[in-house]
């Protein structure tokens, strides 16, 4: 079994994601070995059909002429066409002994995690299972949040990108402000490190109970609510993150199991910005059904407190947005058919409603995303996604008239369409 936790916010691979993520990252069968390498590369190319932004007045004019950083891509920022090794992992895990396993992984990918670092430590964990009916599990891992960021991407993640609710609201950017906290609307701020990629620095209790074919299972983690370059907690506050499960299973096992799925997680937390704590809040539910060729799945997300948005004007070089009392929500749809024995197509539709609680910024997101994968074998495939994006202003009588409102709207309607593709390969 050859599984590896994800790295950053652009995910992909693989068609198979119906399991239990939580028992399968974080524990080993008692007779597992004490030592199983794997690891996996993923070269990307992707292509975003989209021109410099034009007819932007007042201040932003001196932007004129530029990619808006919408079109370009991660982490780089330099250009809307780019060929990258998105994700380059390598790990181990196994077991110590039958109550103590071990998960440890790098990755050395193109990608925001690796921001300001060539190699990241992506995980670091030992799970103890000594008390029936709760393991505990330590050190660096993915929170137990919404089932598309607890994907391992080489192997379950059938999409080169995350939606953007999931993207937008779990990805974890850390920054610090710029000058003075606004609480009613928009601060500024800058990053401080390369993205958490849905992981954070804790301990969680877990497990899972089989009752004939259901399964159910819990989780609970105390997290730092920081980097995750860094081991100690910077301002002392601990993030809760729960989740719950409920599976009625049909059959195999590992990645590859058969069964219909419920959930629902919340992450209850604080960030330190300026000189004060804010709330952070996320939340979600969501159902997945996997038997046979079909797949599909649903998850609906909210957030509230503190959101980091994009860069403000979106250019590279700007600070980035952030509002301390905001609310945000979206969803997504999606499914696959393995129409045949090496072809899979899949499509998906989410939607990302962004800073509602402030109607200048509020921003709305939609996206509808066409795949085909194609399995060479069971270590290889290719992904091949083109998304349709568009982006509205939600309350354009909420933004002054004149150069204000105009350079929203040019900026929305610049958004450009996005084509992906992306090979993985195992080891």
């Amino acid at each position: 079994m050859r599984v590896v936790i994800g790295l950053l916010a652009l995910v992909a691979s693989a068609s198979a994601q119906a399991t239990n993520w939580l028992q399968l990252q974080g524990n080993e069968a008692p007779d597992a070995p004490a030592f199983r390498y794997f690891g996996f590369v993923q070269p990307t190319y992707t292509h975003i059909d989209a021109r410099p932004v034009t007819k932007l007045q007042g201040a932003a004019a001196v932007h004129n002429g530029k990619y808006s950083a919408l079109n370009l891509n991660w982490p780089n920022l330099e250009s809307p066409q780019q060929f990258q090794i998105l994700r380059a992992g390598l790990g181990a895990r196994g077991g110590l002994t039958d109550e103590i396993n071990y998960f440890v992984a790098l990755d050395a990918g193109q990608n925001g995690t690796t921001y300001y670092s060539d190699v990241m430590l992506t995980d670091a964990s030992l799970t103890f299972s000594f008390i029936p009916g709760a393991r505990m599990r330590a050190g660096l891992f993915k929170l137990p949040t919404g089932e598309e960021a607890l994907q391992a991407v080489n192997v379950s993640a059938p999409y080169v990108y995350n939606s953007n609710a999931v993207l937008y609201l779990l990805v974890g950017l850390p920054v610090q402000a710029n000058g003075a906290v606004n609480p009613a609307g928009a601060s500024f701020a800058s990053l401080t490190s390369g993205f958490s990629g849905y992981r954070d620095w804790g301990v969680q209790v877990f497990d899972t109970f089989n009752r004939g074919q259901w399964e159910y299972s819990y989780a609970a983690m105390l997290s730092n609510g920081d980097s995750i370059d860094r081991l100690h907690d910077s301002d002392g506050r601990k993030d809760l993150t729960l989740r719950f499960q409920a599976s009625y299973l049909l059959g195999g096992k590992g990645p590859n199991r058969e069964d219909f799925s419920a959930y629902v997680w919340r992450q209850d937390g604080s960030r330190l910005f300026g000189t004060q704590q804010y709330a952070l809040v996320r939340e979600g539910v969501g159902l997945k059904y996997l038997q046979g060729n079909y797949r599909a799945s649903a998850e609906y997300l909210r957030a509230a407190g503190m959101i980091v948005g994009g860069q403000t004007p979106p250019f590279v070089g700007q600070p980035f947005v952030v509002g301390v009392n905001e609310k945000a929500g979206g969803w997504y749809l999606e499914g696959g058919w393995r129409f045949l024995p090496q072809w899979e197509v899949d499509l998906r539709y989410d939607y990302l409603d962004f800073m509602k609680q402030t109607l200048a910024n509020e921003r709305e997101f939609a996206t509808t995303t066409l795949g085909l994968q194609y399995f060479v074998n069971p270590a290889t495939h290719v992904i091949f996604n083109y998304e349709w994006r568009a982006m509205k202003v939600s309350n354009p009588a909420a933004i002054a008239a004149g150069a204000s409102l105009n350079n929203a709207q040019t900026i929305a309607a610049n958004l450009g369409d996005r084509a992906s593709a992306q090979l993985t390969w195992s080891f």
